[in-house]
């Protein structure tokens, strides 16, 4: 599925128009500066934050003060408070990836239609709710595999799921073959199960998506192939339980 972006379908035009209603602000940042803290002063929930250029990282503390990083953002993404994180269980910042620019709009006023009820500023709005929605679903999955208790969990976890995905975006495909369509429900049940299927991610992302050390996960992966739980090729993984 596309991801749905904050600017989509609005012309540089009308946003040269909208934009300065909502108060920007323009900040630059250093690679590894913090640039938010959740739930702390230097986070205000009345704001929302587009990264202009550059890229920053969303990462998480566990409960031994381990980082992992939970997103990435890049050039047009969003983040900041107005977009829910289970603040209870672990600690969330964002950091400069590298060298970036971030703009902070006022959220109340991009919620708020403006007088003219211009058509561009209900699709902006429009576009940030699609976004929120988006958003809480990966963030929610992505945290389901991470509370796992232990490595092997949270890779059977997280391989049954792309299994489902590439089947489902191969069925996808094949009824609408112009299209590049990705569907999570759309999975076939008559697709054999016993097949390998690729990861859409090296190993070493792997192991940071799923918060583990590397080389843990990859002797885990070992013993999970001798146990005959899974086989693997490098990407490629078949799931034999």
């Amino acid at each position: 599925m596309a991801k749905t972006q904050i600017l989509d379908n609005i012309s540089k035009e009308s946003l040269a128009s909208i934009f300065p209603c909502f108060n920007p602000i323009y900040r630059n940042y250093k690679r590894g500066e913090l640039i938010m803290i959740y739930q702390s002063p230097q986070s205000d929930p009345k704001q929302i934050a587009i990264v202009k250029s550059g890229q920053a990282r969303l990462e998480f503390i566990n409960e031994y003060g381990d980082f992992y990083v939970l997103e990435r953002y890049k050039s047009g993404d969003l983040f900041g408070e107005p977009f829910s994180l289970p603040l209870s269980d672990f600690e969330y910042m964002v950091t400069a990836e590298e060298d970036c620019k971030v703009v902070y709009l006022d959220y109340k006023h991009i919620i708020t239609p403006c007088e003219k009820l211009c058509e561009h500023h209900s699709r902006l709005i429009s576009n940030l709710f699609v976004m929120s929605a988006q958003r809480a679903q990966e963030l929610s999955f992505h945290l389901s595999i991470v509370k796992q208790g232990s490595i092997r969990n949270k890779l059977l976890a997280y391989l049954q799921y792309a299994r489902m995905a590439e089947r489902g975006a191969r069925d996808k495909k094949l009824h609408n073959p112009n299209k590049e369509i990705y569907n999570l429900k759309s999975a076939r049940k008559d697709i054999p199960t016993n097949e390998f299927f690729e990861i859409p991610m090296s190993l070493a992302e792997l192991a940071e998506y799923i918060a583990v050390d590397r080389s843990a996960m990859m002797r885990e992966i070992k013993t999970m192939k001798n146990d005959g739980i899974i086989d693997s090729r490098r990407r490629e993984f078949k799931l034999l339980i």
